[in-house]
């Protein structure tokens, strides 16, 4: 899956995990940055989006962006709805990593198709344990029917 993922480049936005960043960035045809997660960012993303659409109007100009609600260590929230309606427009997958906020208390599936969480402190606060859990939103299921 990671494969279909990573065709074409993917945009991450706000800071993600390190080593999610360095994924991205050494396999497959890298990714498009756009560290901060606020406004601005995704005003740069939505150029981006329509350069890329307007160059090849056939592809899609992403198959997806990463994003985690809140960032860590900075705890910004990018604007996920604004997000998913750029998701619809330009048909990409919103994945979203919701570790710092926590799934009981963000509201993150209503506009991602995925989301992911490192489950790992909350297990244990001792890095003794590793554990993790990703969710699939219906929006997923209505993109790709079976």
């Amino acid at each position: 899956m990671l494969d279909v993922l990573l065709t074409p480049a993917p945009f991450v936005s706000s800071f993600p995990y390190t080593d999610t960043l360095k994924v991205l960035e050494k396999w497959g045809p890298g990714c498009h940055f756009l560290g901060h997660g606020l406004d601005s960012s995704i005003d740069e993303l939505e150029t981006l989006l329509e350069t890329e659409r307007a160059q090849n109007p056939h592809e899609p100009p992403v198959v997806a962006l990463f994003t985690e609600f809140p960032s860590n260590p900075l705890l910004r929230s990018p604007d996920l709805e604004r997000l998913r309606t750029l998701s619809d427009k330009y048909d990409f997958l919103v994945i979203v990593d919701d570790t710092i906020g926590n799934f009981n208390n963000v509201e993150t599936l209503p506009f991602a198709d995925i989301v992911v969480t490192s489950l790992t402190k909350i297990f244990s606060g001792d890095s003794n344990v590793m554990g993790g859990r990703y969710a699939v939103g219906v929006l997923f299921f209505l993109r790709n029917p079976c």
